[in-house]
């Protein structure tokens, strides 16, 4: 009689489970299927003693914006560089806002970026259009040896911006959970032109590489010394980036022609403070 009431026990305990299991698995495919929103979301014009101008984001939650005009805060929310903005007016690019918004999930880098867009198109009442223009651009493909990237866990959806900082008077920058199209972006932004992904690489990557980034008057001071950066020298003999991306991270840069997506402010209204 114990024997039968403990399987029986036993089954009613696994049925509990795998209940559980299912109704974990439904809650997690409802957050993957419903976009991200901050459930708290203030924006607020910048204090005058503020002289911060990041735009970042927070645990994977939310950003944290402080000092920032709109057109860069647009700058991350479309993942565009500045030089892909055109129109509005000019407090656009002139006044500065203070902005906390905070998700209850974390969210994936696109969900954010998502999420941070819809508030902007909210609170600034931000109407855009889109416009594809040919454009000279740099084609971002797979080096001939193949990839050098540690690939990042994929069930881990954390992440953290690429971080620059100086190191043996080298710029060395490291980011974890980048997809090739973000990596992308990035690079743009530090570039002459916009970068194209044609790497054909789906997965995410943790990048780790070093080089000596152009500098005005080839990196000497006004006294004809070298630049200082944290009291450390500005190295004179290091690799250039497309050096670095070929032979650290097995990417390959070079000169071509490609669609750069351009962003034009149709409407835009300054917001209430909230």
């Amino acid at each position: 009689m114990r024997g039968y009431v403990w399987v029986r026990t036993g089954r009613a305990l696994a049925v509990v489970a795998v209940a559980g299991v299912v109704a974990v698995c439904a809650q997690q495919l409802k957050q993957l299927q419903e976009p991200l929103v901050f459930d708290v979301a203030s924006v607020k014009p910048t204090p005058p003693d503020e002289r911060r101008g990041i735009v970042h984001p927070v645990e994977a939650r939310g950003y944290e914006v402080l000092g920032a005009p709109l057109r860069a805060i647009m700058t991350v929310a479309y993942t565009v560089t500045d030089r892909q903005i055109s129109g509005g007016p000019e407090w656009v690019n002139s006044d500065r806002w203070n902005i906390e918004a905070k998700a209850e999930r974390r969210g994936t880098t696109d969900e954010l970026h998502d999420a941070l867009a819809r508030l902007l198109e909210d609170r600034f009442k931000l109407k855009l259009r889109h416009e594809k223009r040919e454009l000279p651009c740099y084609i971002l493909t797979v080096d001939k040896k193949g990839p050098k990237m540690a690939q990042h866990d994929a069930t881990d959806t954390a992440h953290e911006p690429i971080d620059g900082r100086f190191e043996n008077g080298e710029l060395h920058q490291t980011g974890q959970n980048v997809p090739m199209s973000y990596f992308a972006f990035f690079l743009s932004r530090g570039l002459d032109r916009n970068v194209i992904d044609r790497t054909g690489l789906t997965d995410r990557y943790d990048v780790d590489y070093h080089y000596l980034p152009n500098l005005p008057n080839g990196g000497r001071g006004a006294d004809g010394g070298p630049l200082m950066v944290n009291g450390q020298p500005i190295a004179m003999d290091g690799p250039d980036i497309f050096t670095a991306l070929r032979e650290q991270l097995g990417l390959r840069l070079e000169k071509g022609t490609g669609p750069v997506d351009f962003l034009v402010i149709e409407h835009v209204e300054k917001p209430s403070e909230n």
